[in-house]
């Protein structure tokens, strides 16, 4: 599968003044995309990862102009960590099997008939809920009949 990556973003961000870093980059939000090779020039880019690289130890944050050099390597090495180029190939991929715009479709003018009622089951007129189902009655057991007192004979 041949695709093509392209980092969208690159946004250092700095400690604030007062901090003993100050100036320094403390953090890189770094978003790429992908795209089929095939894919016309103008075609959209539907694959998309970003995050957020730190420096390992903060006491060692670059500078502005020492992290423009290294972003390349940065960016190639944390895309590597992470998994992204299979997640993008895996986005392009399955953005192949999306729906697209019917070719040539001019939508008609649409005047929304405002006294239609809304359908039974829909989320403005939900169905009711079903009765609960009703238990047959339980019969009372039958008595059970009595024994025969000695010496009496049942008569038959």
């Amino acid at each position: 599968m041949g695709n093509i990556y392209r980092c969208v973003r690159l946004e250092p961000l700095v400690h604030p003044e007062g901090h003993s870093h100050a100036g320094k980059v403390c953090e890189v939000v770094i978003g790429l995309q992908a795209r089929d090779e095939n894919a016309a020039e103008d075609a959209r880019w539907p694959g998309y990862v970003d995050g957020v690289w730190r420096p390992e130890d903060m006491s060692k944050c670059p500078a502005v102009s020492t992290w423009k050099n290294k972003a390349a390597a940065v960016v190639s090495q944390m895309a590597a960590d992470n998994g992204w180029i299979a997640n993008l190939d895996s986005q392009v991929e399955a953005d192949k099997a999306r729906a697209i715009p019917a070719p040539d479709w001019v939508a008609p003018e649409v005047v929304v008939d405002t006294t239609v009622e809304p359908a039974e089951g829909s989320p403005a007129a939900p169905k009711p809920p079903p009765d609960p189902p009703v238990e047959p009655p339980v019969p009372e057991p039958e008595p059970e009949p009595e024994p025969a007192e000695d010496g009496e004979e049942e008569s038959g």
